[in-house]
């Protein structure tokens, strides 16, 4: 992604990373990303621990700058990919940005997976006519190349892009993406340009203790007694999250979708259950019907985000008339 300011056109992209490549990144105090930032020039964020990319436990790392800033911070990203992949011990793995800038290419041969996001509005460029560009990608760089569907992008606005091989191939691709990016007629942003994807306000979500509102519990795998069916090994309870939104029945159509896709669609990227009561069955006193979100921390967050931005999202946008068959 491409933006104009005053300083002149900068790059935007954001790279997906497991907690302990995160904590890698960021090191002690802080030390290993003031690092980095200084050795690139590059503004990088991190999300917080708690803020996983929606339907993953994946922290989203944003990078901003100018192309070759930009550039060399991915490029000494996959590097620590390749290093923490390599180690015997990843824990023991000691990383300096500043050292790593002299010592580049060590780590091409390390196979590698990582996975970077770009605005859904981008896909096309990506893909190109056919699917010409994303295999002229692949067969360029020599990395194998998957960009998940535009139908996936529908909630985050964003399409993932997951770049396998080579940590030196994975650069190359990686570097070829920011370079169409850069070369678009047109800037193409990020519909959110930071690093979180929670809603700040939810008017909809009830008080704690009100009718369920937002819980945390424990749940234990396999019987009801908390046992596993094999033998008498108790298992380790397994954190689970409850929360309650009441919403109007008339925002209903906008979490359902033509025929329950977009809840369906909620349900799959988040991993979470969400029951929504029926019609005529409302909070007392109201015409609002309840929605049960449950499932483990992340994925009750994620759904919660996901039904709060489509309820945010103006019903019928283009003035189309839905039919009984349309909302359950």
């Amino acid at each position: 992604m491409s933006l104009p300011t005053e300083d002149g056109k900068k790059v935007c992209i954001k790279m997906l990373l497991s907690h302990s490549l995160t904590g890698s990144l960021i090191g002690a105090g802080g030390k290993s990303i003031k690092e980095i930032q200084a050795v690139t020039g590059a503004k990088v964020h991190v999300s917080n621990s708690t803020e996983p990319y929606p339907g993953t436990s994946d922290r989203v790392v944003v990078i901003m700058g100018d192309i070759d800033n930009v550039s060399l911070t991915q490029t000494l990203i996959w590097e620590l990919i390749g290093l923490v992949t390599s180690a015997e011990n990843p824990r023991d793995v000691d990383w300096s940005p500043q050292a790593m800038v002299g010592f580049l290419g060590q780590n091409d041969a390390v196979e590698v997976v990582g996975k970077i996001t770009i605005p859904a509005a981008a896909g096309g460029l990506m893909l190109g006519r056919g699917g010409e560009h994303i295999r002229s990608l692949a067969s360029e760089s020599g990395a194998k190349v998957h960009m998940t569907g535009k139908d996936e992008a529908l909630l985050t606005q964003e399409r993932v892009m997951t770049i396998s091989g080579g940590v030196g191939r994975c650069i190359k691709c990686t570097a070829m993406i920011l370079q169409r990016l850069d070369e678009s007629e047109e800037a193409i942003p990020y519909a959110n340009r930071g690093s979180g994807y929670a809603p700040a306000n939810n008017p909809f979500r009830l008080p704690m203790g009100a009718a369920g509102s937002s819980t945390g519990k424990r749940s234990y795998p396999g019987s009801g007694d908390g046992r596993d069916r094999g033998g008498d090994r108790e298992e380790a309870p397994v954190a689970e999250t409850v929360i309650t939104l009441a919403v109007p029945d008339e925002h209903m159509g906008n979490i359902f979708g033509r025929q329950g896709a977009t809840l369906r669609e909620i349900i799959s990227l988040s991993g979470a259950k969400v029951t929504v009561s029926g019609r005529g069955e409302f909070v007392e006193g109201t015409t609002n019907r309840v929605i049960t979100i449950t499932g483990s921390p992340t994925a009750a967050q994620t759904a919660h985000m996901f039904v709060t931005q489509r309820l945010q999202t103006p019903a019928n946008p283009n003035g189309t008339r839905r039919t009984s068959s349309d909302i359950l």
